[in-house]
């Protein structure tokens, strides 16, 4: 590993990474805030994050849009981002998903999954970040799922990461991937309590990392910014995958 690669993902105790070594070993810390992660990561050649960073004001992002297409069926796994303004109210005192959804729909002619709500805070904690600091390391926005489906030839994996086979089917592909997955799988497990970091947000992380190995190519090609000049953008492997070639065959 030539360069130094962080994963990030957010988890109930916070923010979760996992970083490669100098001695080509991979290891994980947890952090109240993303100000501290950003900043024991400073020194990092790329941080992957699966977190909406550019913020839509009145449109629904292309790259959410985008990447659901990528995932064909399992697009369900990538849910539209909140808008500027529901970012912005979750951040007073008074903040409700009744009001957030509302603005959604105001904004964007459709409503707030509790899911989205849900990780909002974390969304707003991103985006106060970036929009008051411009640090020197490439931070980008990526999502798991895509990045798996990039991974395995582009073929989104099917069964849910709850579920053992589906756990078991992205230890495969990370096994063929990034050394020493396992070992900072399991150690990630004795580590942290599950009711702070949980199995998804390990495995999340993990494959940020692998991605972060290869070229990087955005979805979409060229991303629109937001009002803060933030990419509106999800990037993911730039990896061909094998049936590319039969692309134009199959559409005669």
């Amino acid at each position: 590993m030539s360069e130094s690669v962080v994963g990030v993902d957010g988890c109930t105790g916070g923010w979760f990474a996992v970083r490669t070594t100098d001695a080509g070993t991979l290891n994980s810390d947890r952090y109240d805030s993303f100000e501290d992660l950003v900043d024991d990561h400073a020194a990092a050649n790329r941080i992957l994050v699966d977190i909406p960073i550019g913020l839509s004001e009145t449109d629904p992002r292309e790259c959410d849009i985008e990447a659901r297409k990528y995932l064909g069926a399992r697009g369900r796994s990538v849910f539209p981002a909140p808008c500027q303004k529901v970012v912005e109210h979750a951040r007073e005192d008074d903040a409700s998903y009744d009001r957030a959804n509302a603005l959604q729909d105001e904004q964007l002619g459709s409503g707030l999954s509790k899911q989205a709500w849900n990780i909002t805070p974390k969304i707003a904690e991103v985006n106060e970040f970036f929009t008051a600091n411009s640090p020197d390391v490439e931070f980008v926005e990526s999502h798991p799922e895509c990045c798996f489906a990039a991974l395995n030839d582009g073929y989104p994996i099917a069964q849910p990461k709850s579920t053992t086979k589906g756990r078991a089917a992205r230890f495969g592909v990370l096994d063929s991937e990034l050394n020493g997955w396992r070992d900072c799988y399991e150690a990630a497990l004795d580590d942290y309590y599950r009711k702070h970091v949980a199995r998804d947000d390990i495995i999340d992380a993990l494959v940020l990392v692998a991605a972060g190995q290869y070229p990087l190519t955005s979805l979409p090609a060229e991303p629109p910014h937001d009002a803060s000049g933030l990419p509106k953008q999800i990037v993911v492997p730039d990896i061909e995958p094998p049936w590319e070639q039969f692309v134009a065959l199959a559409e005669r």
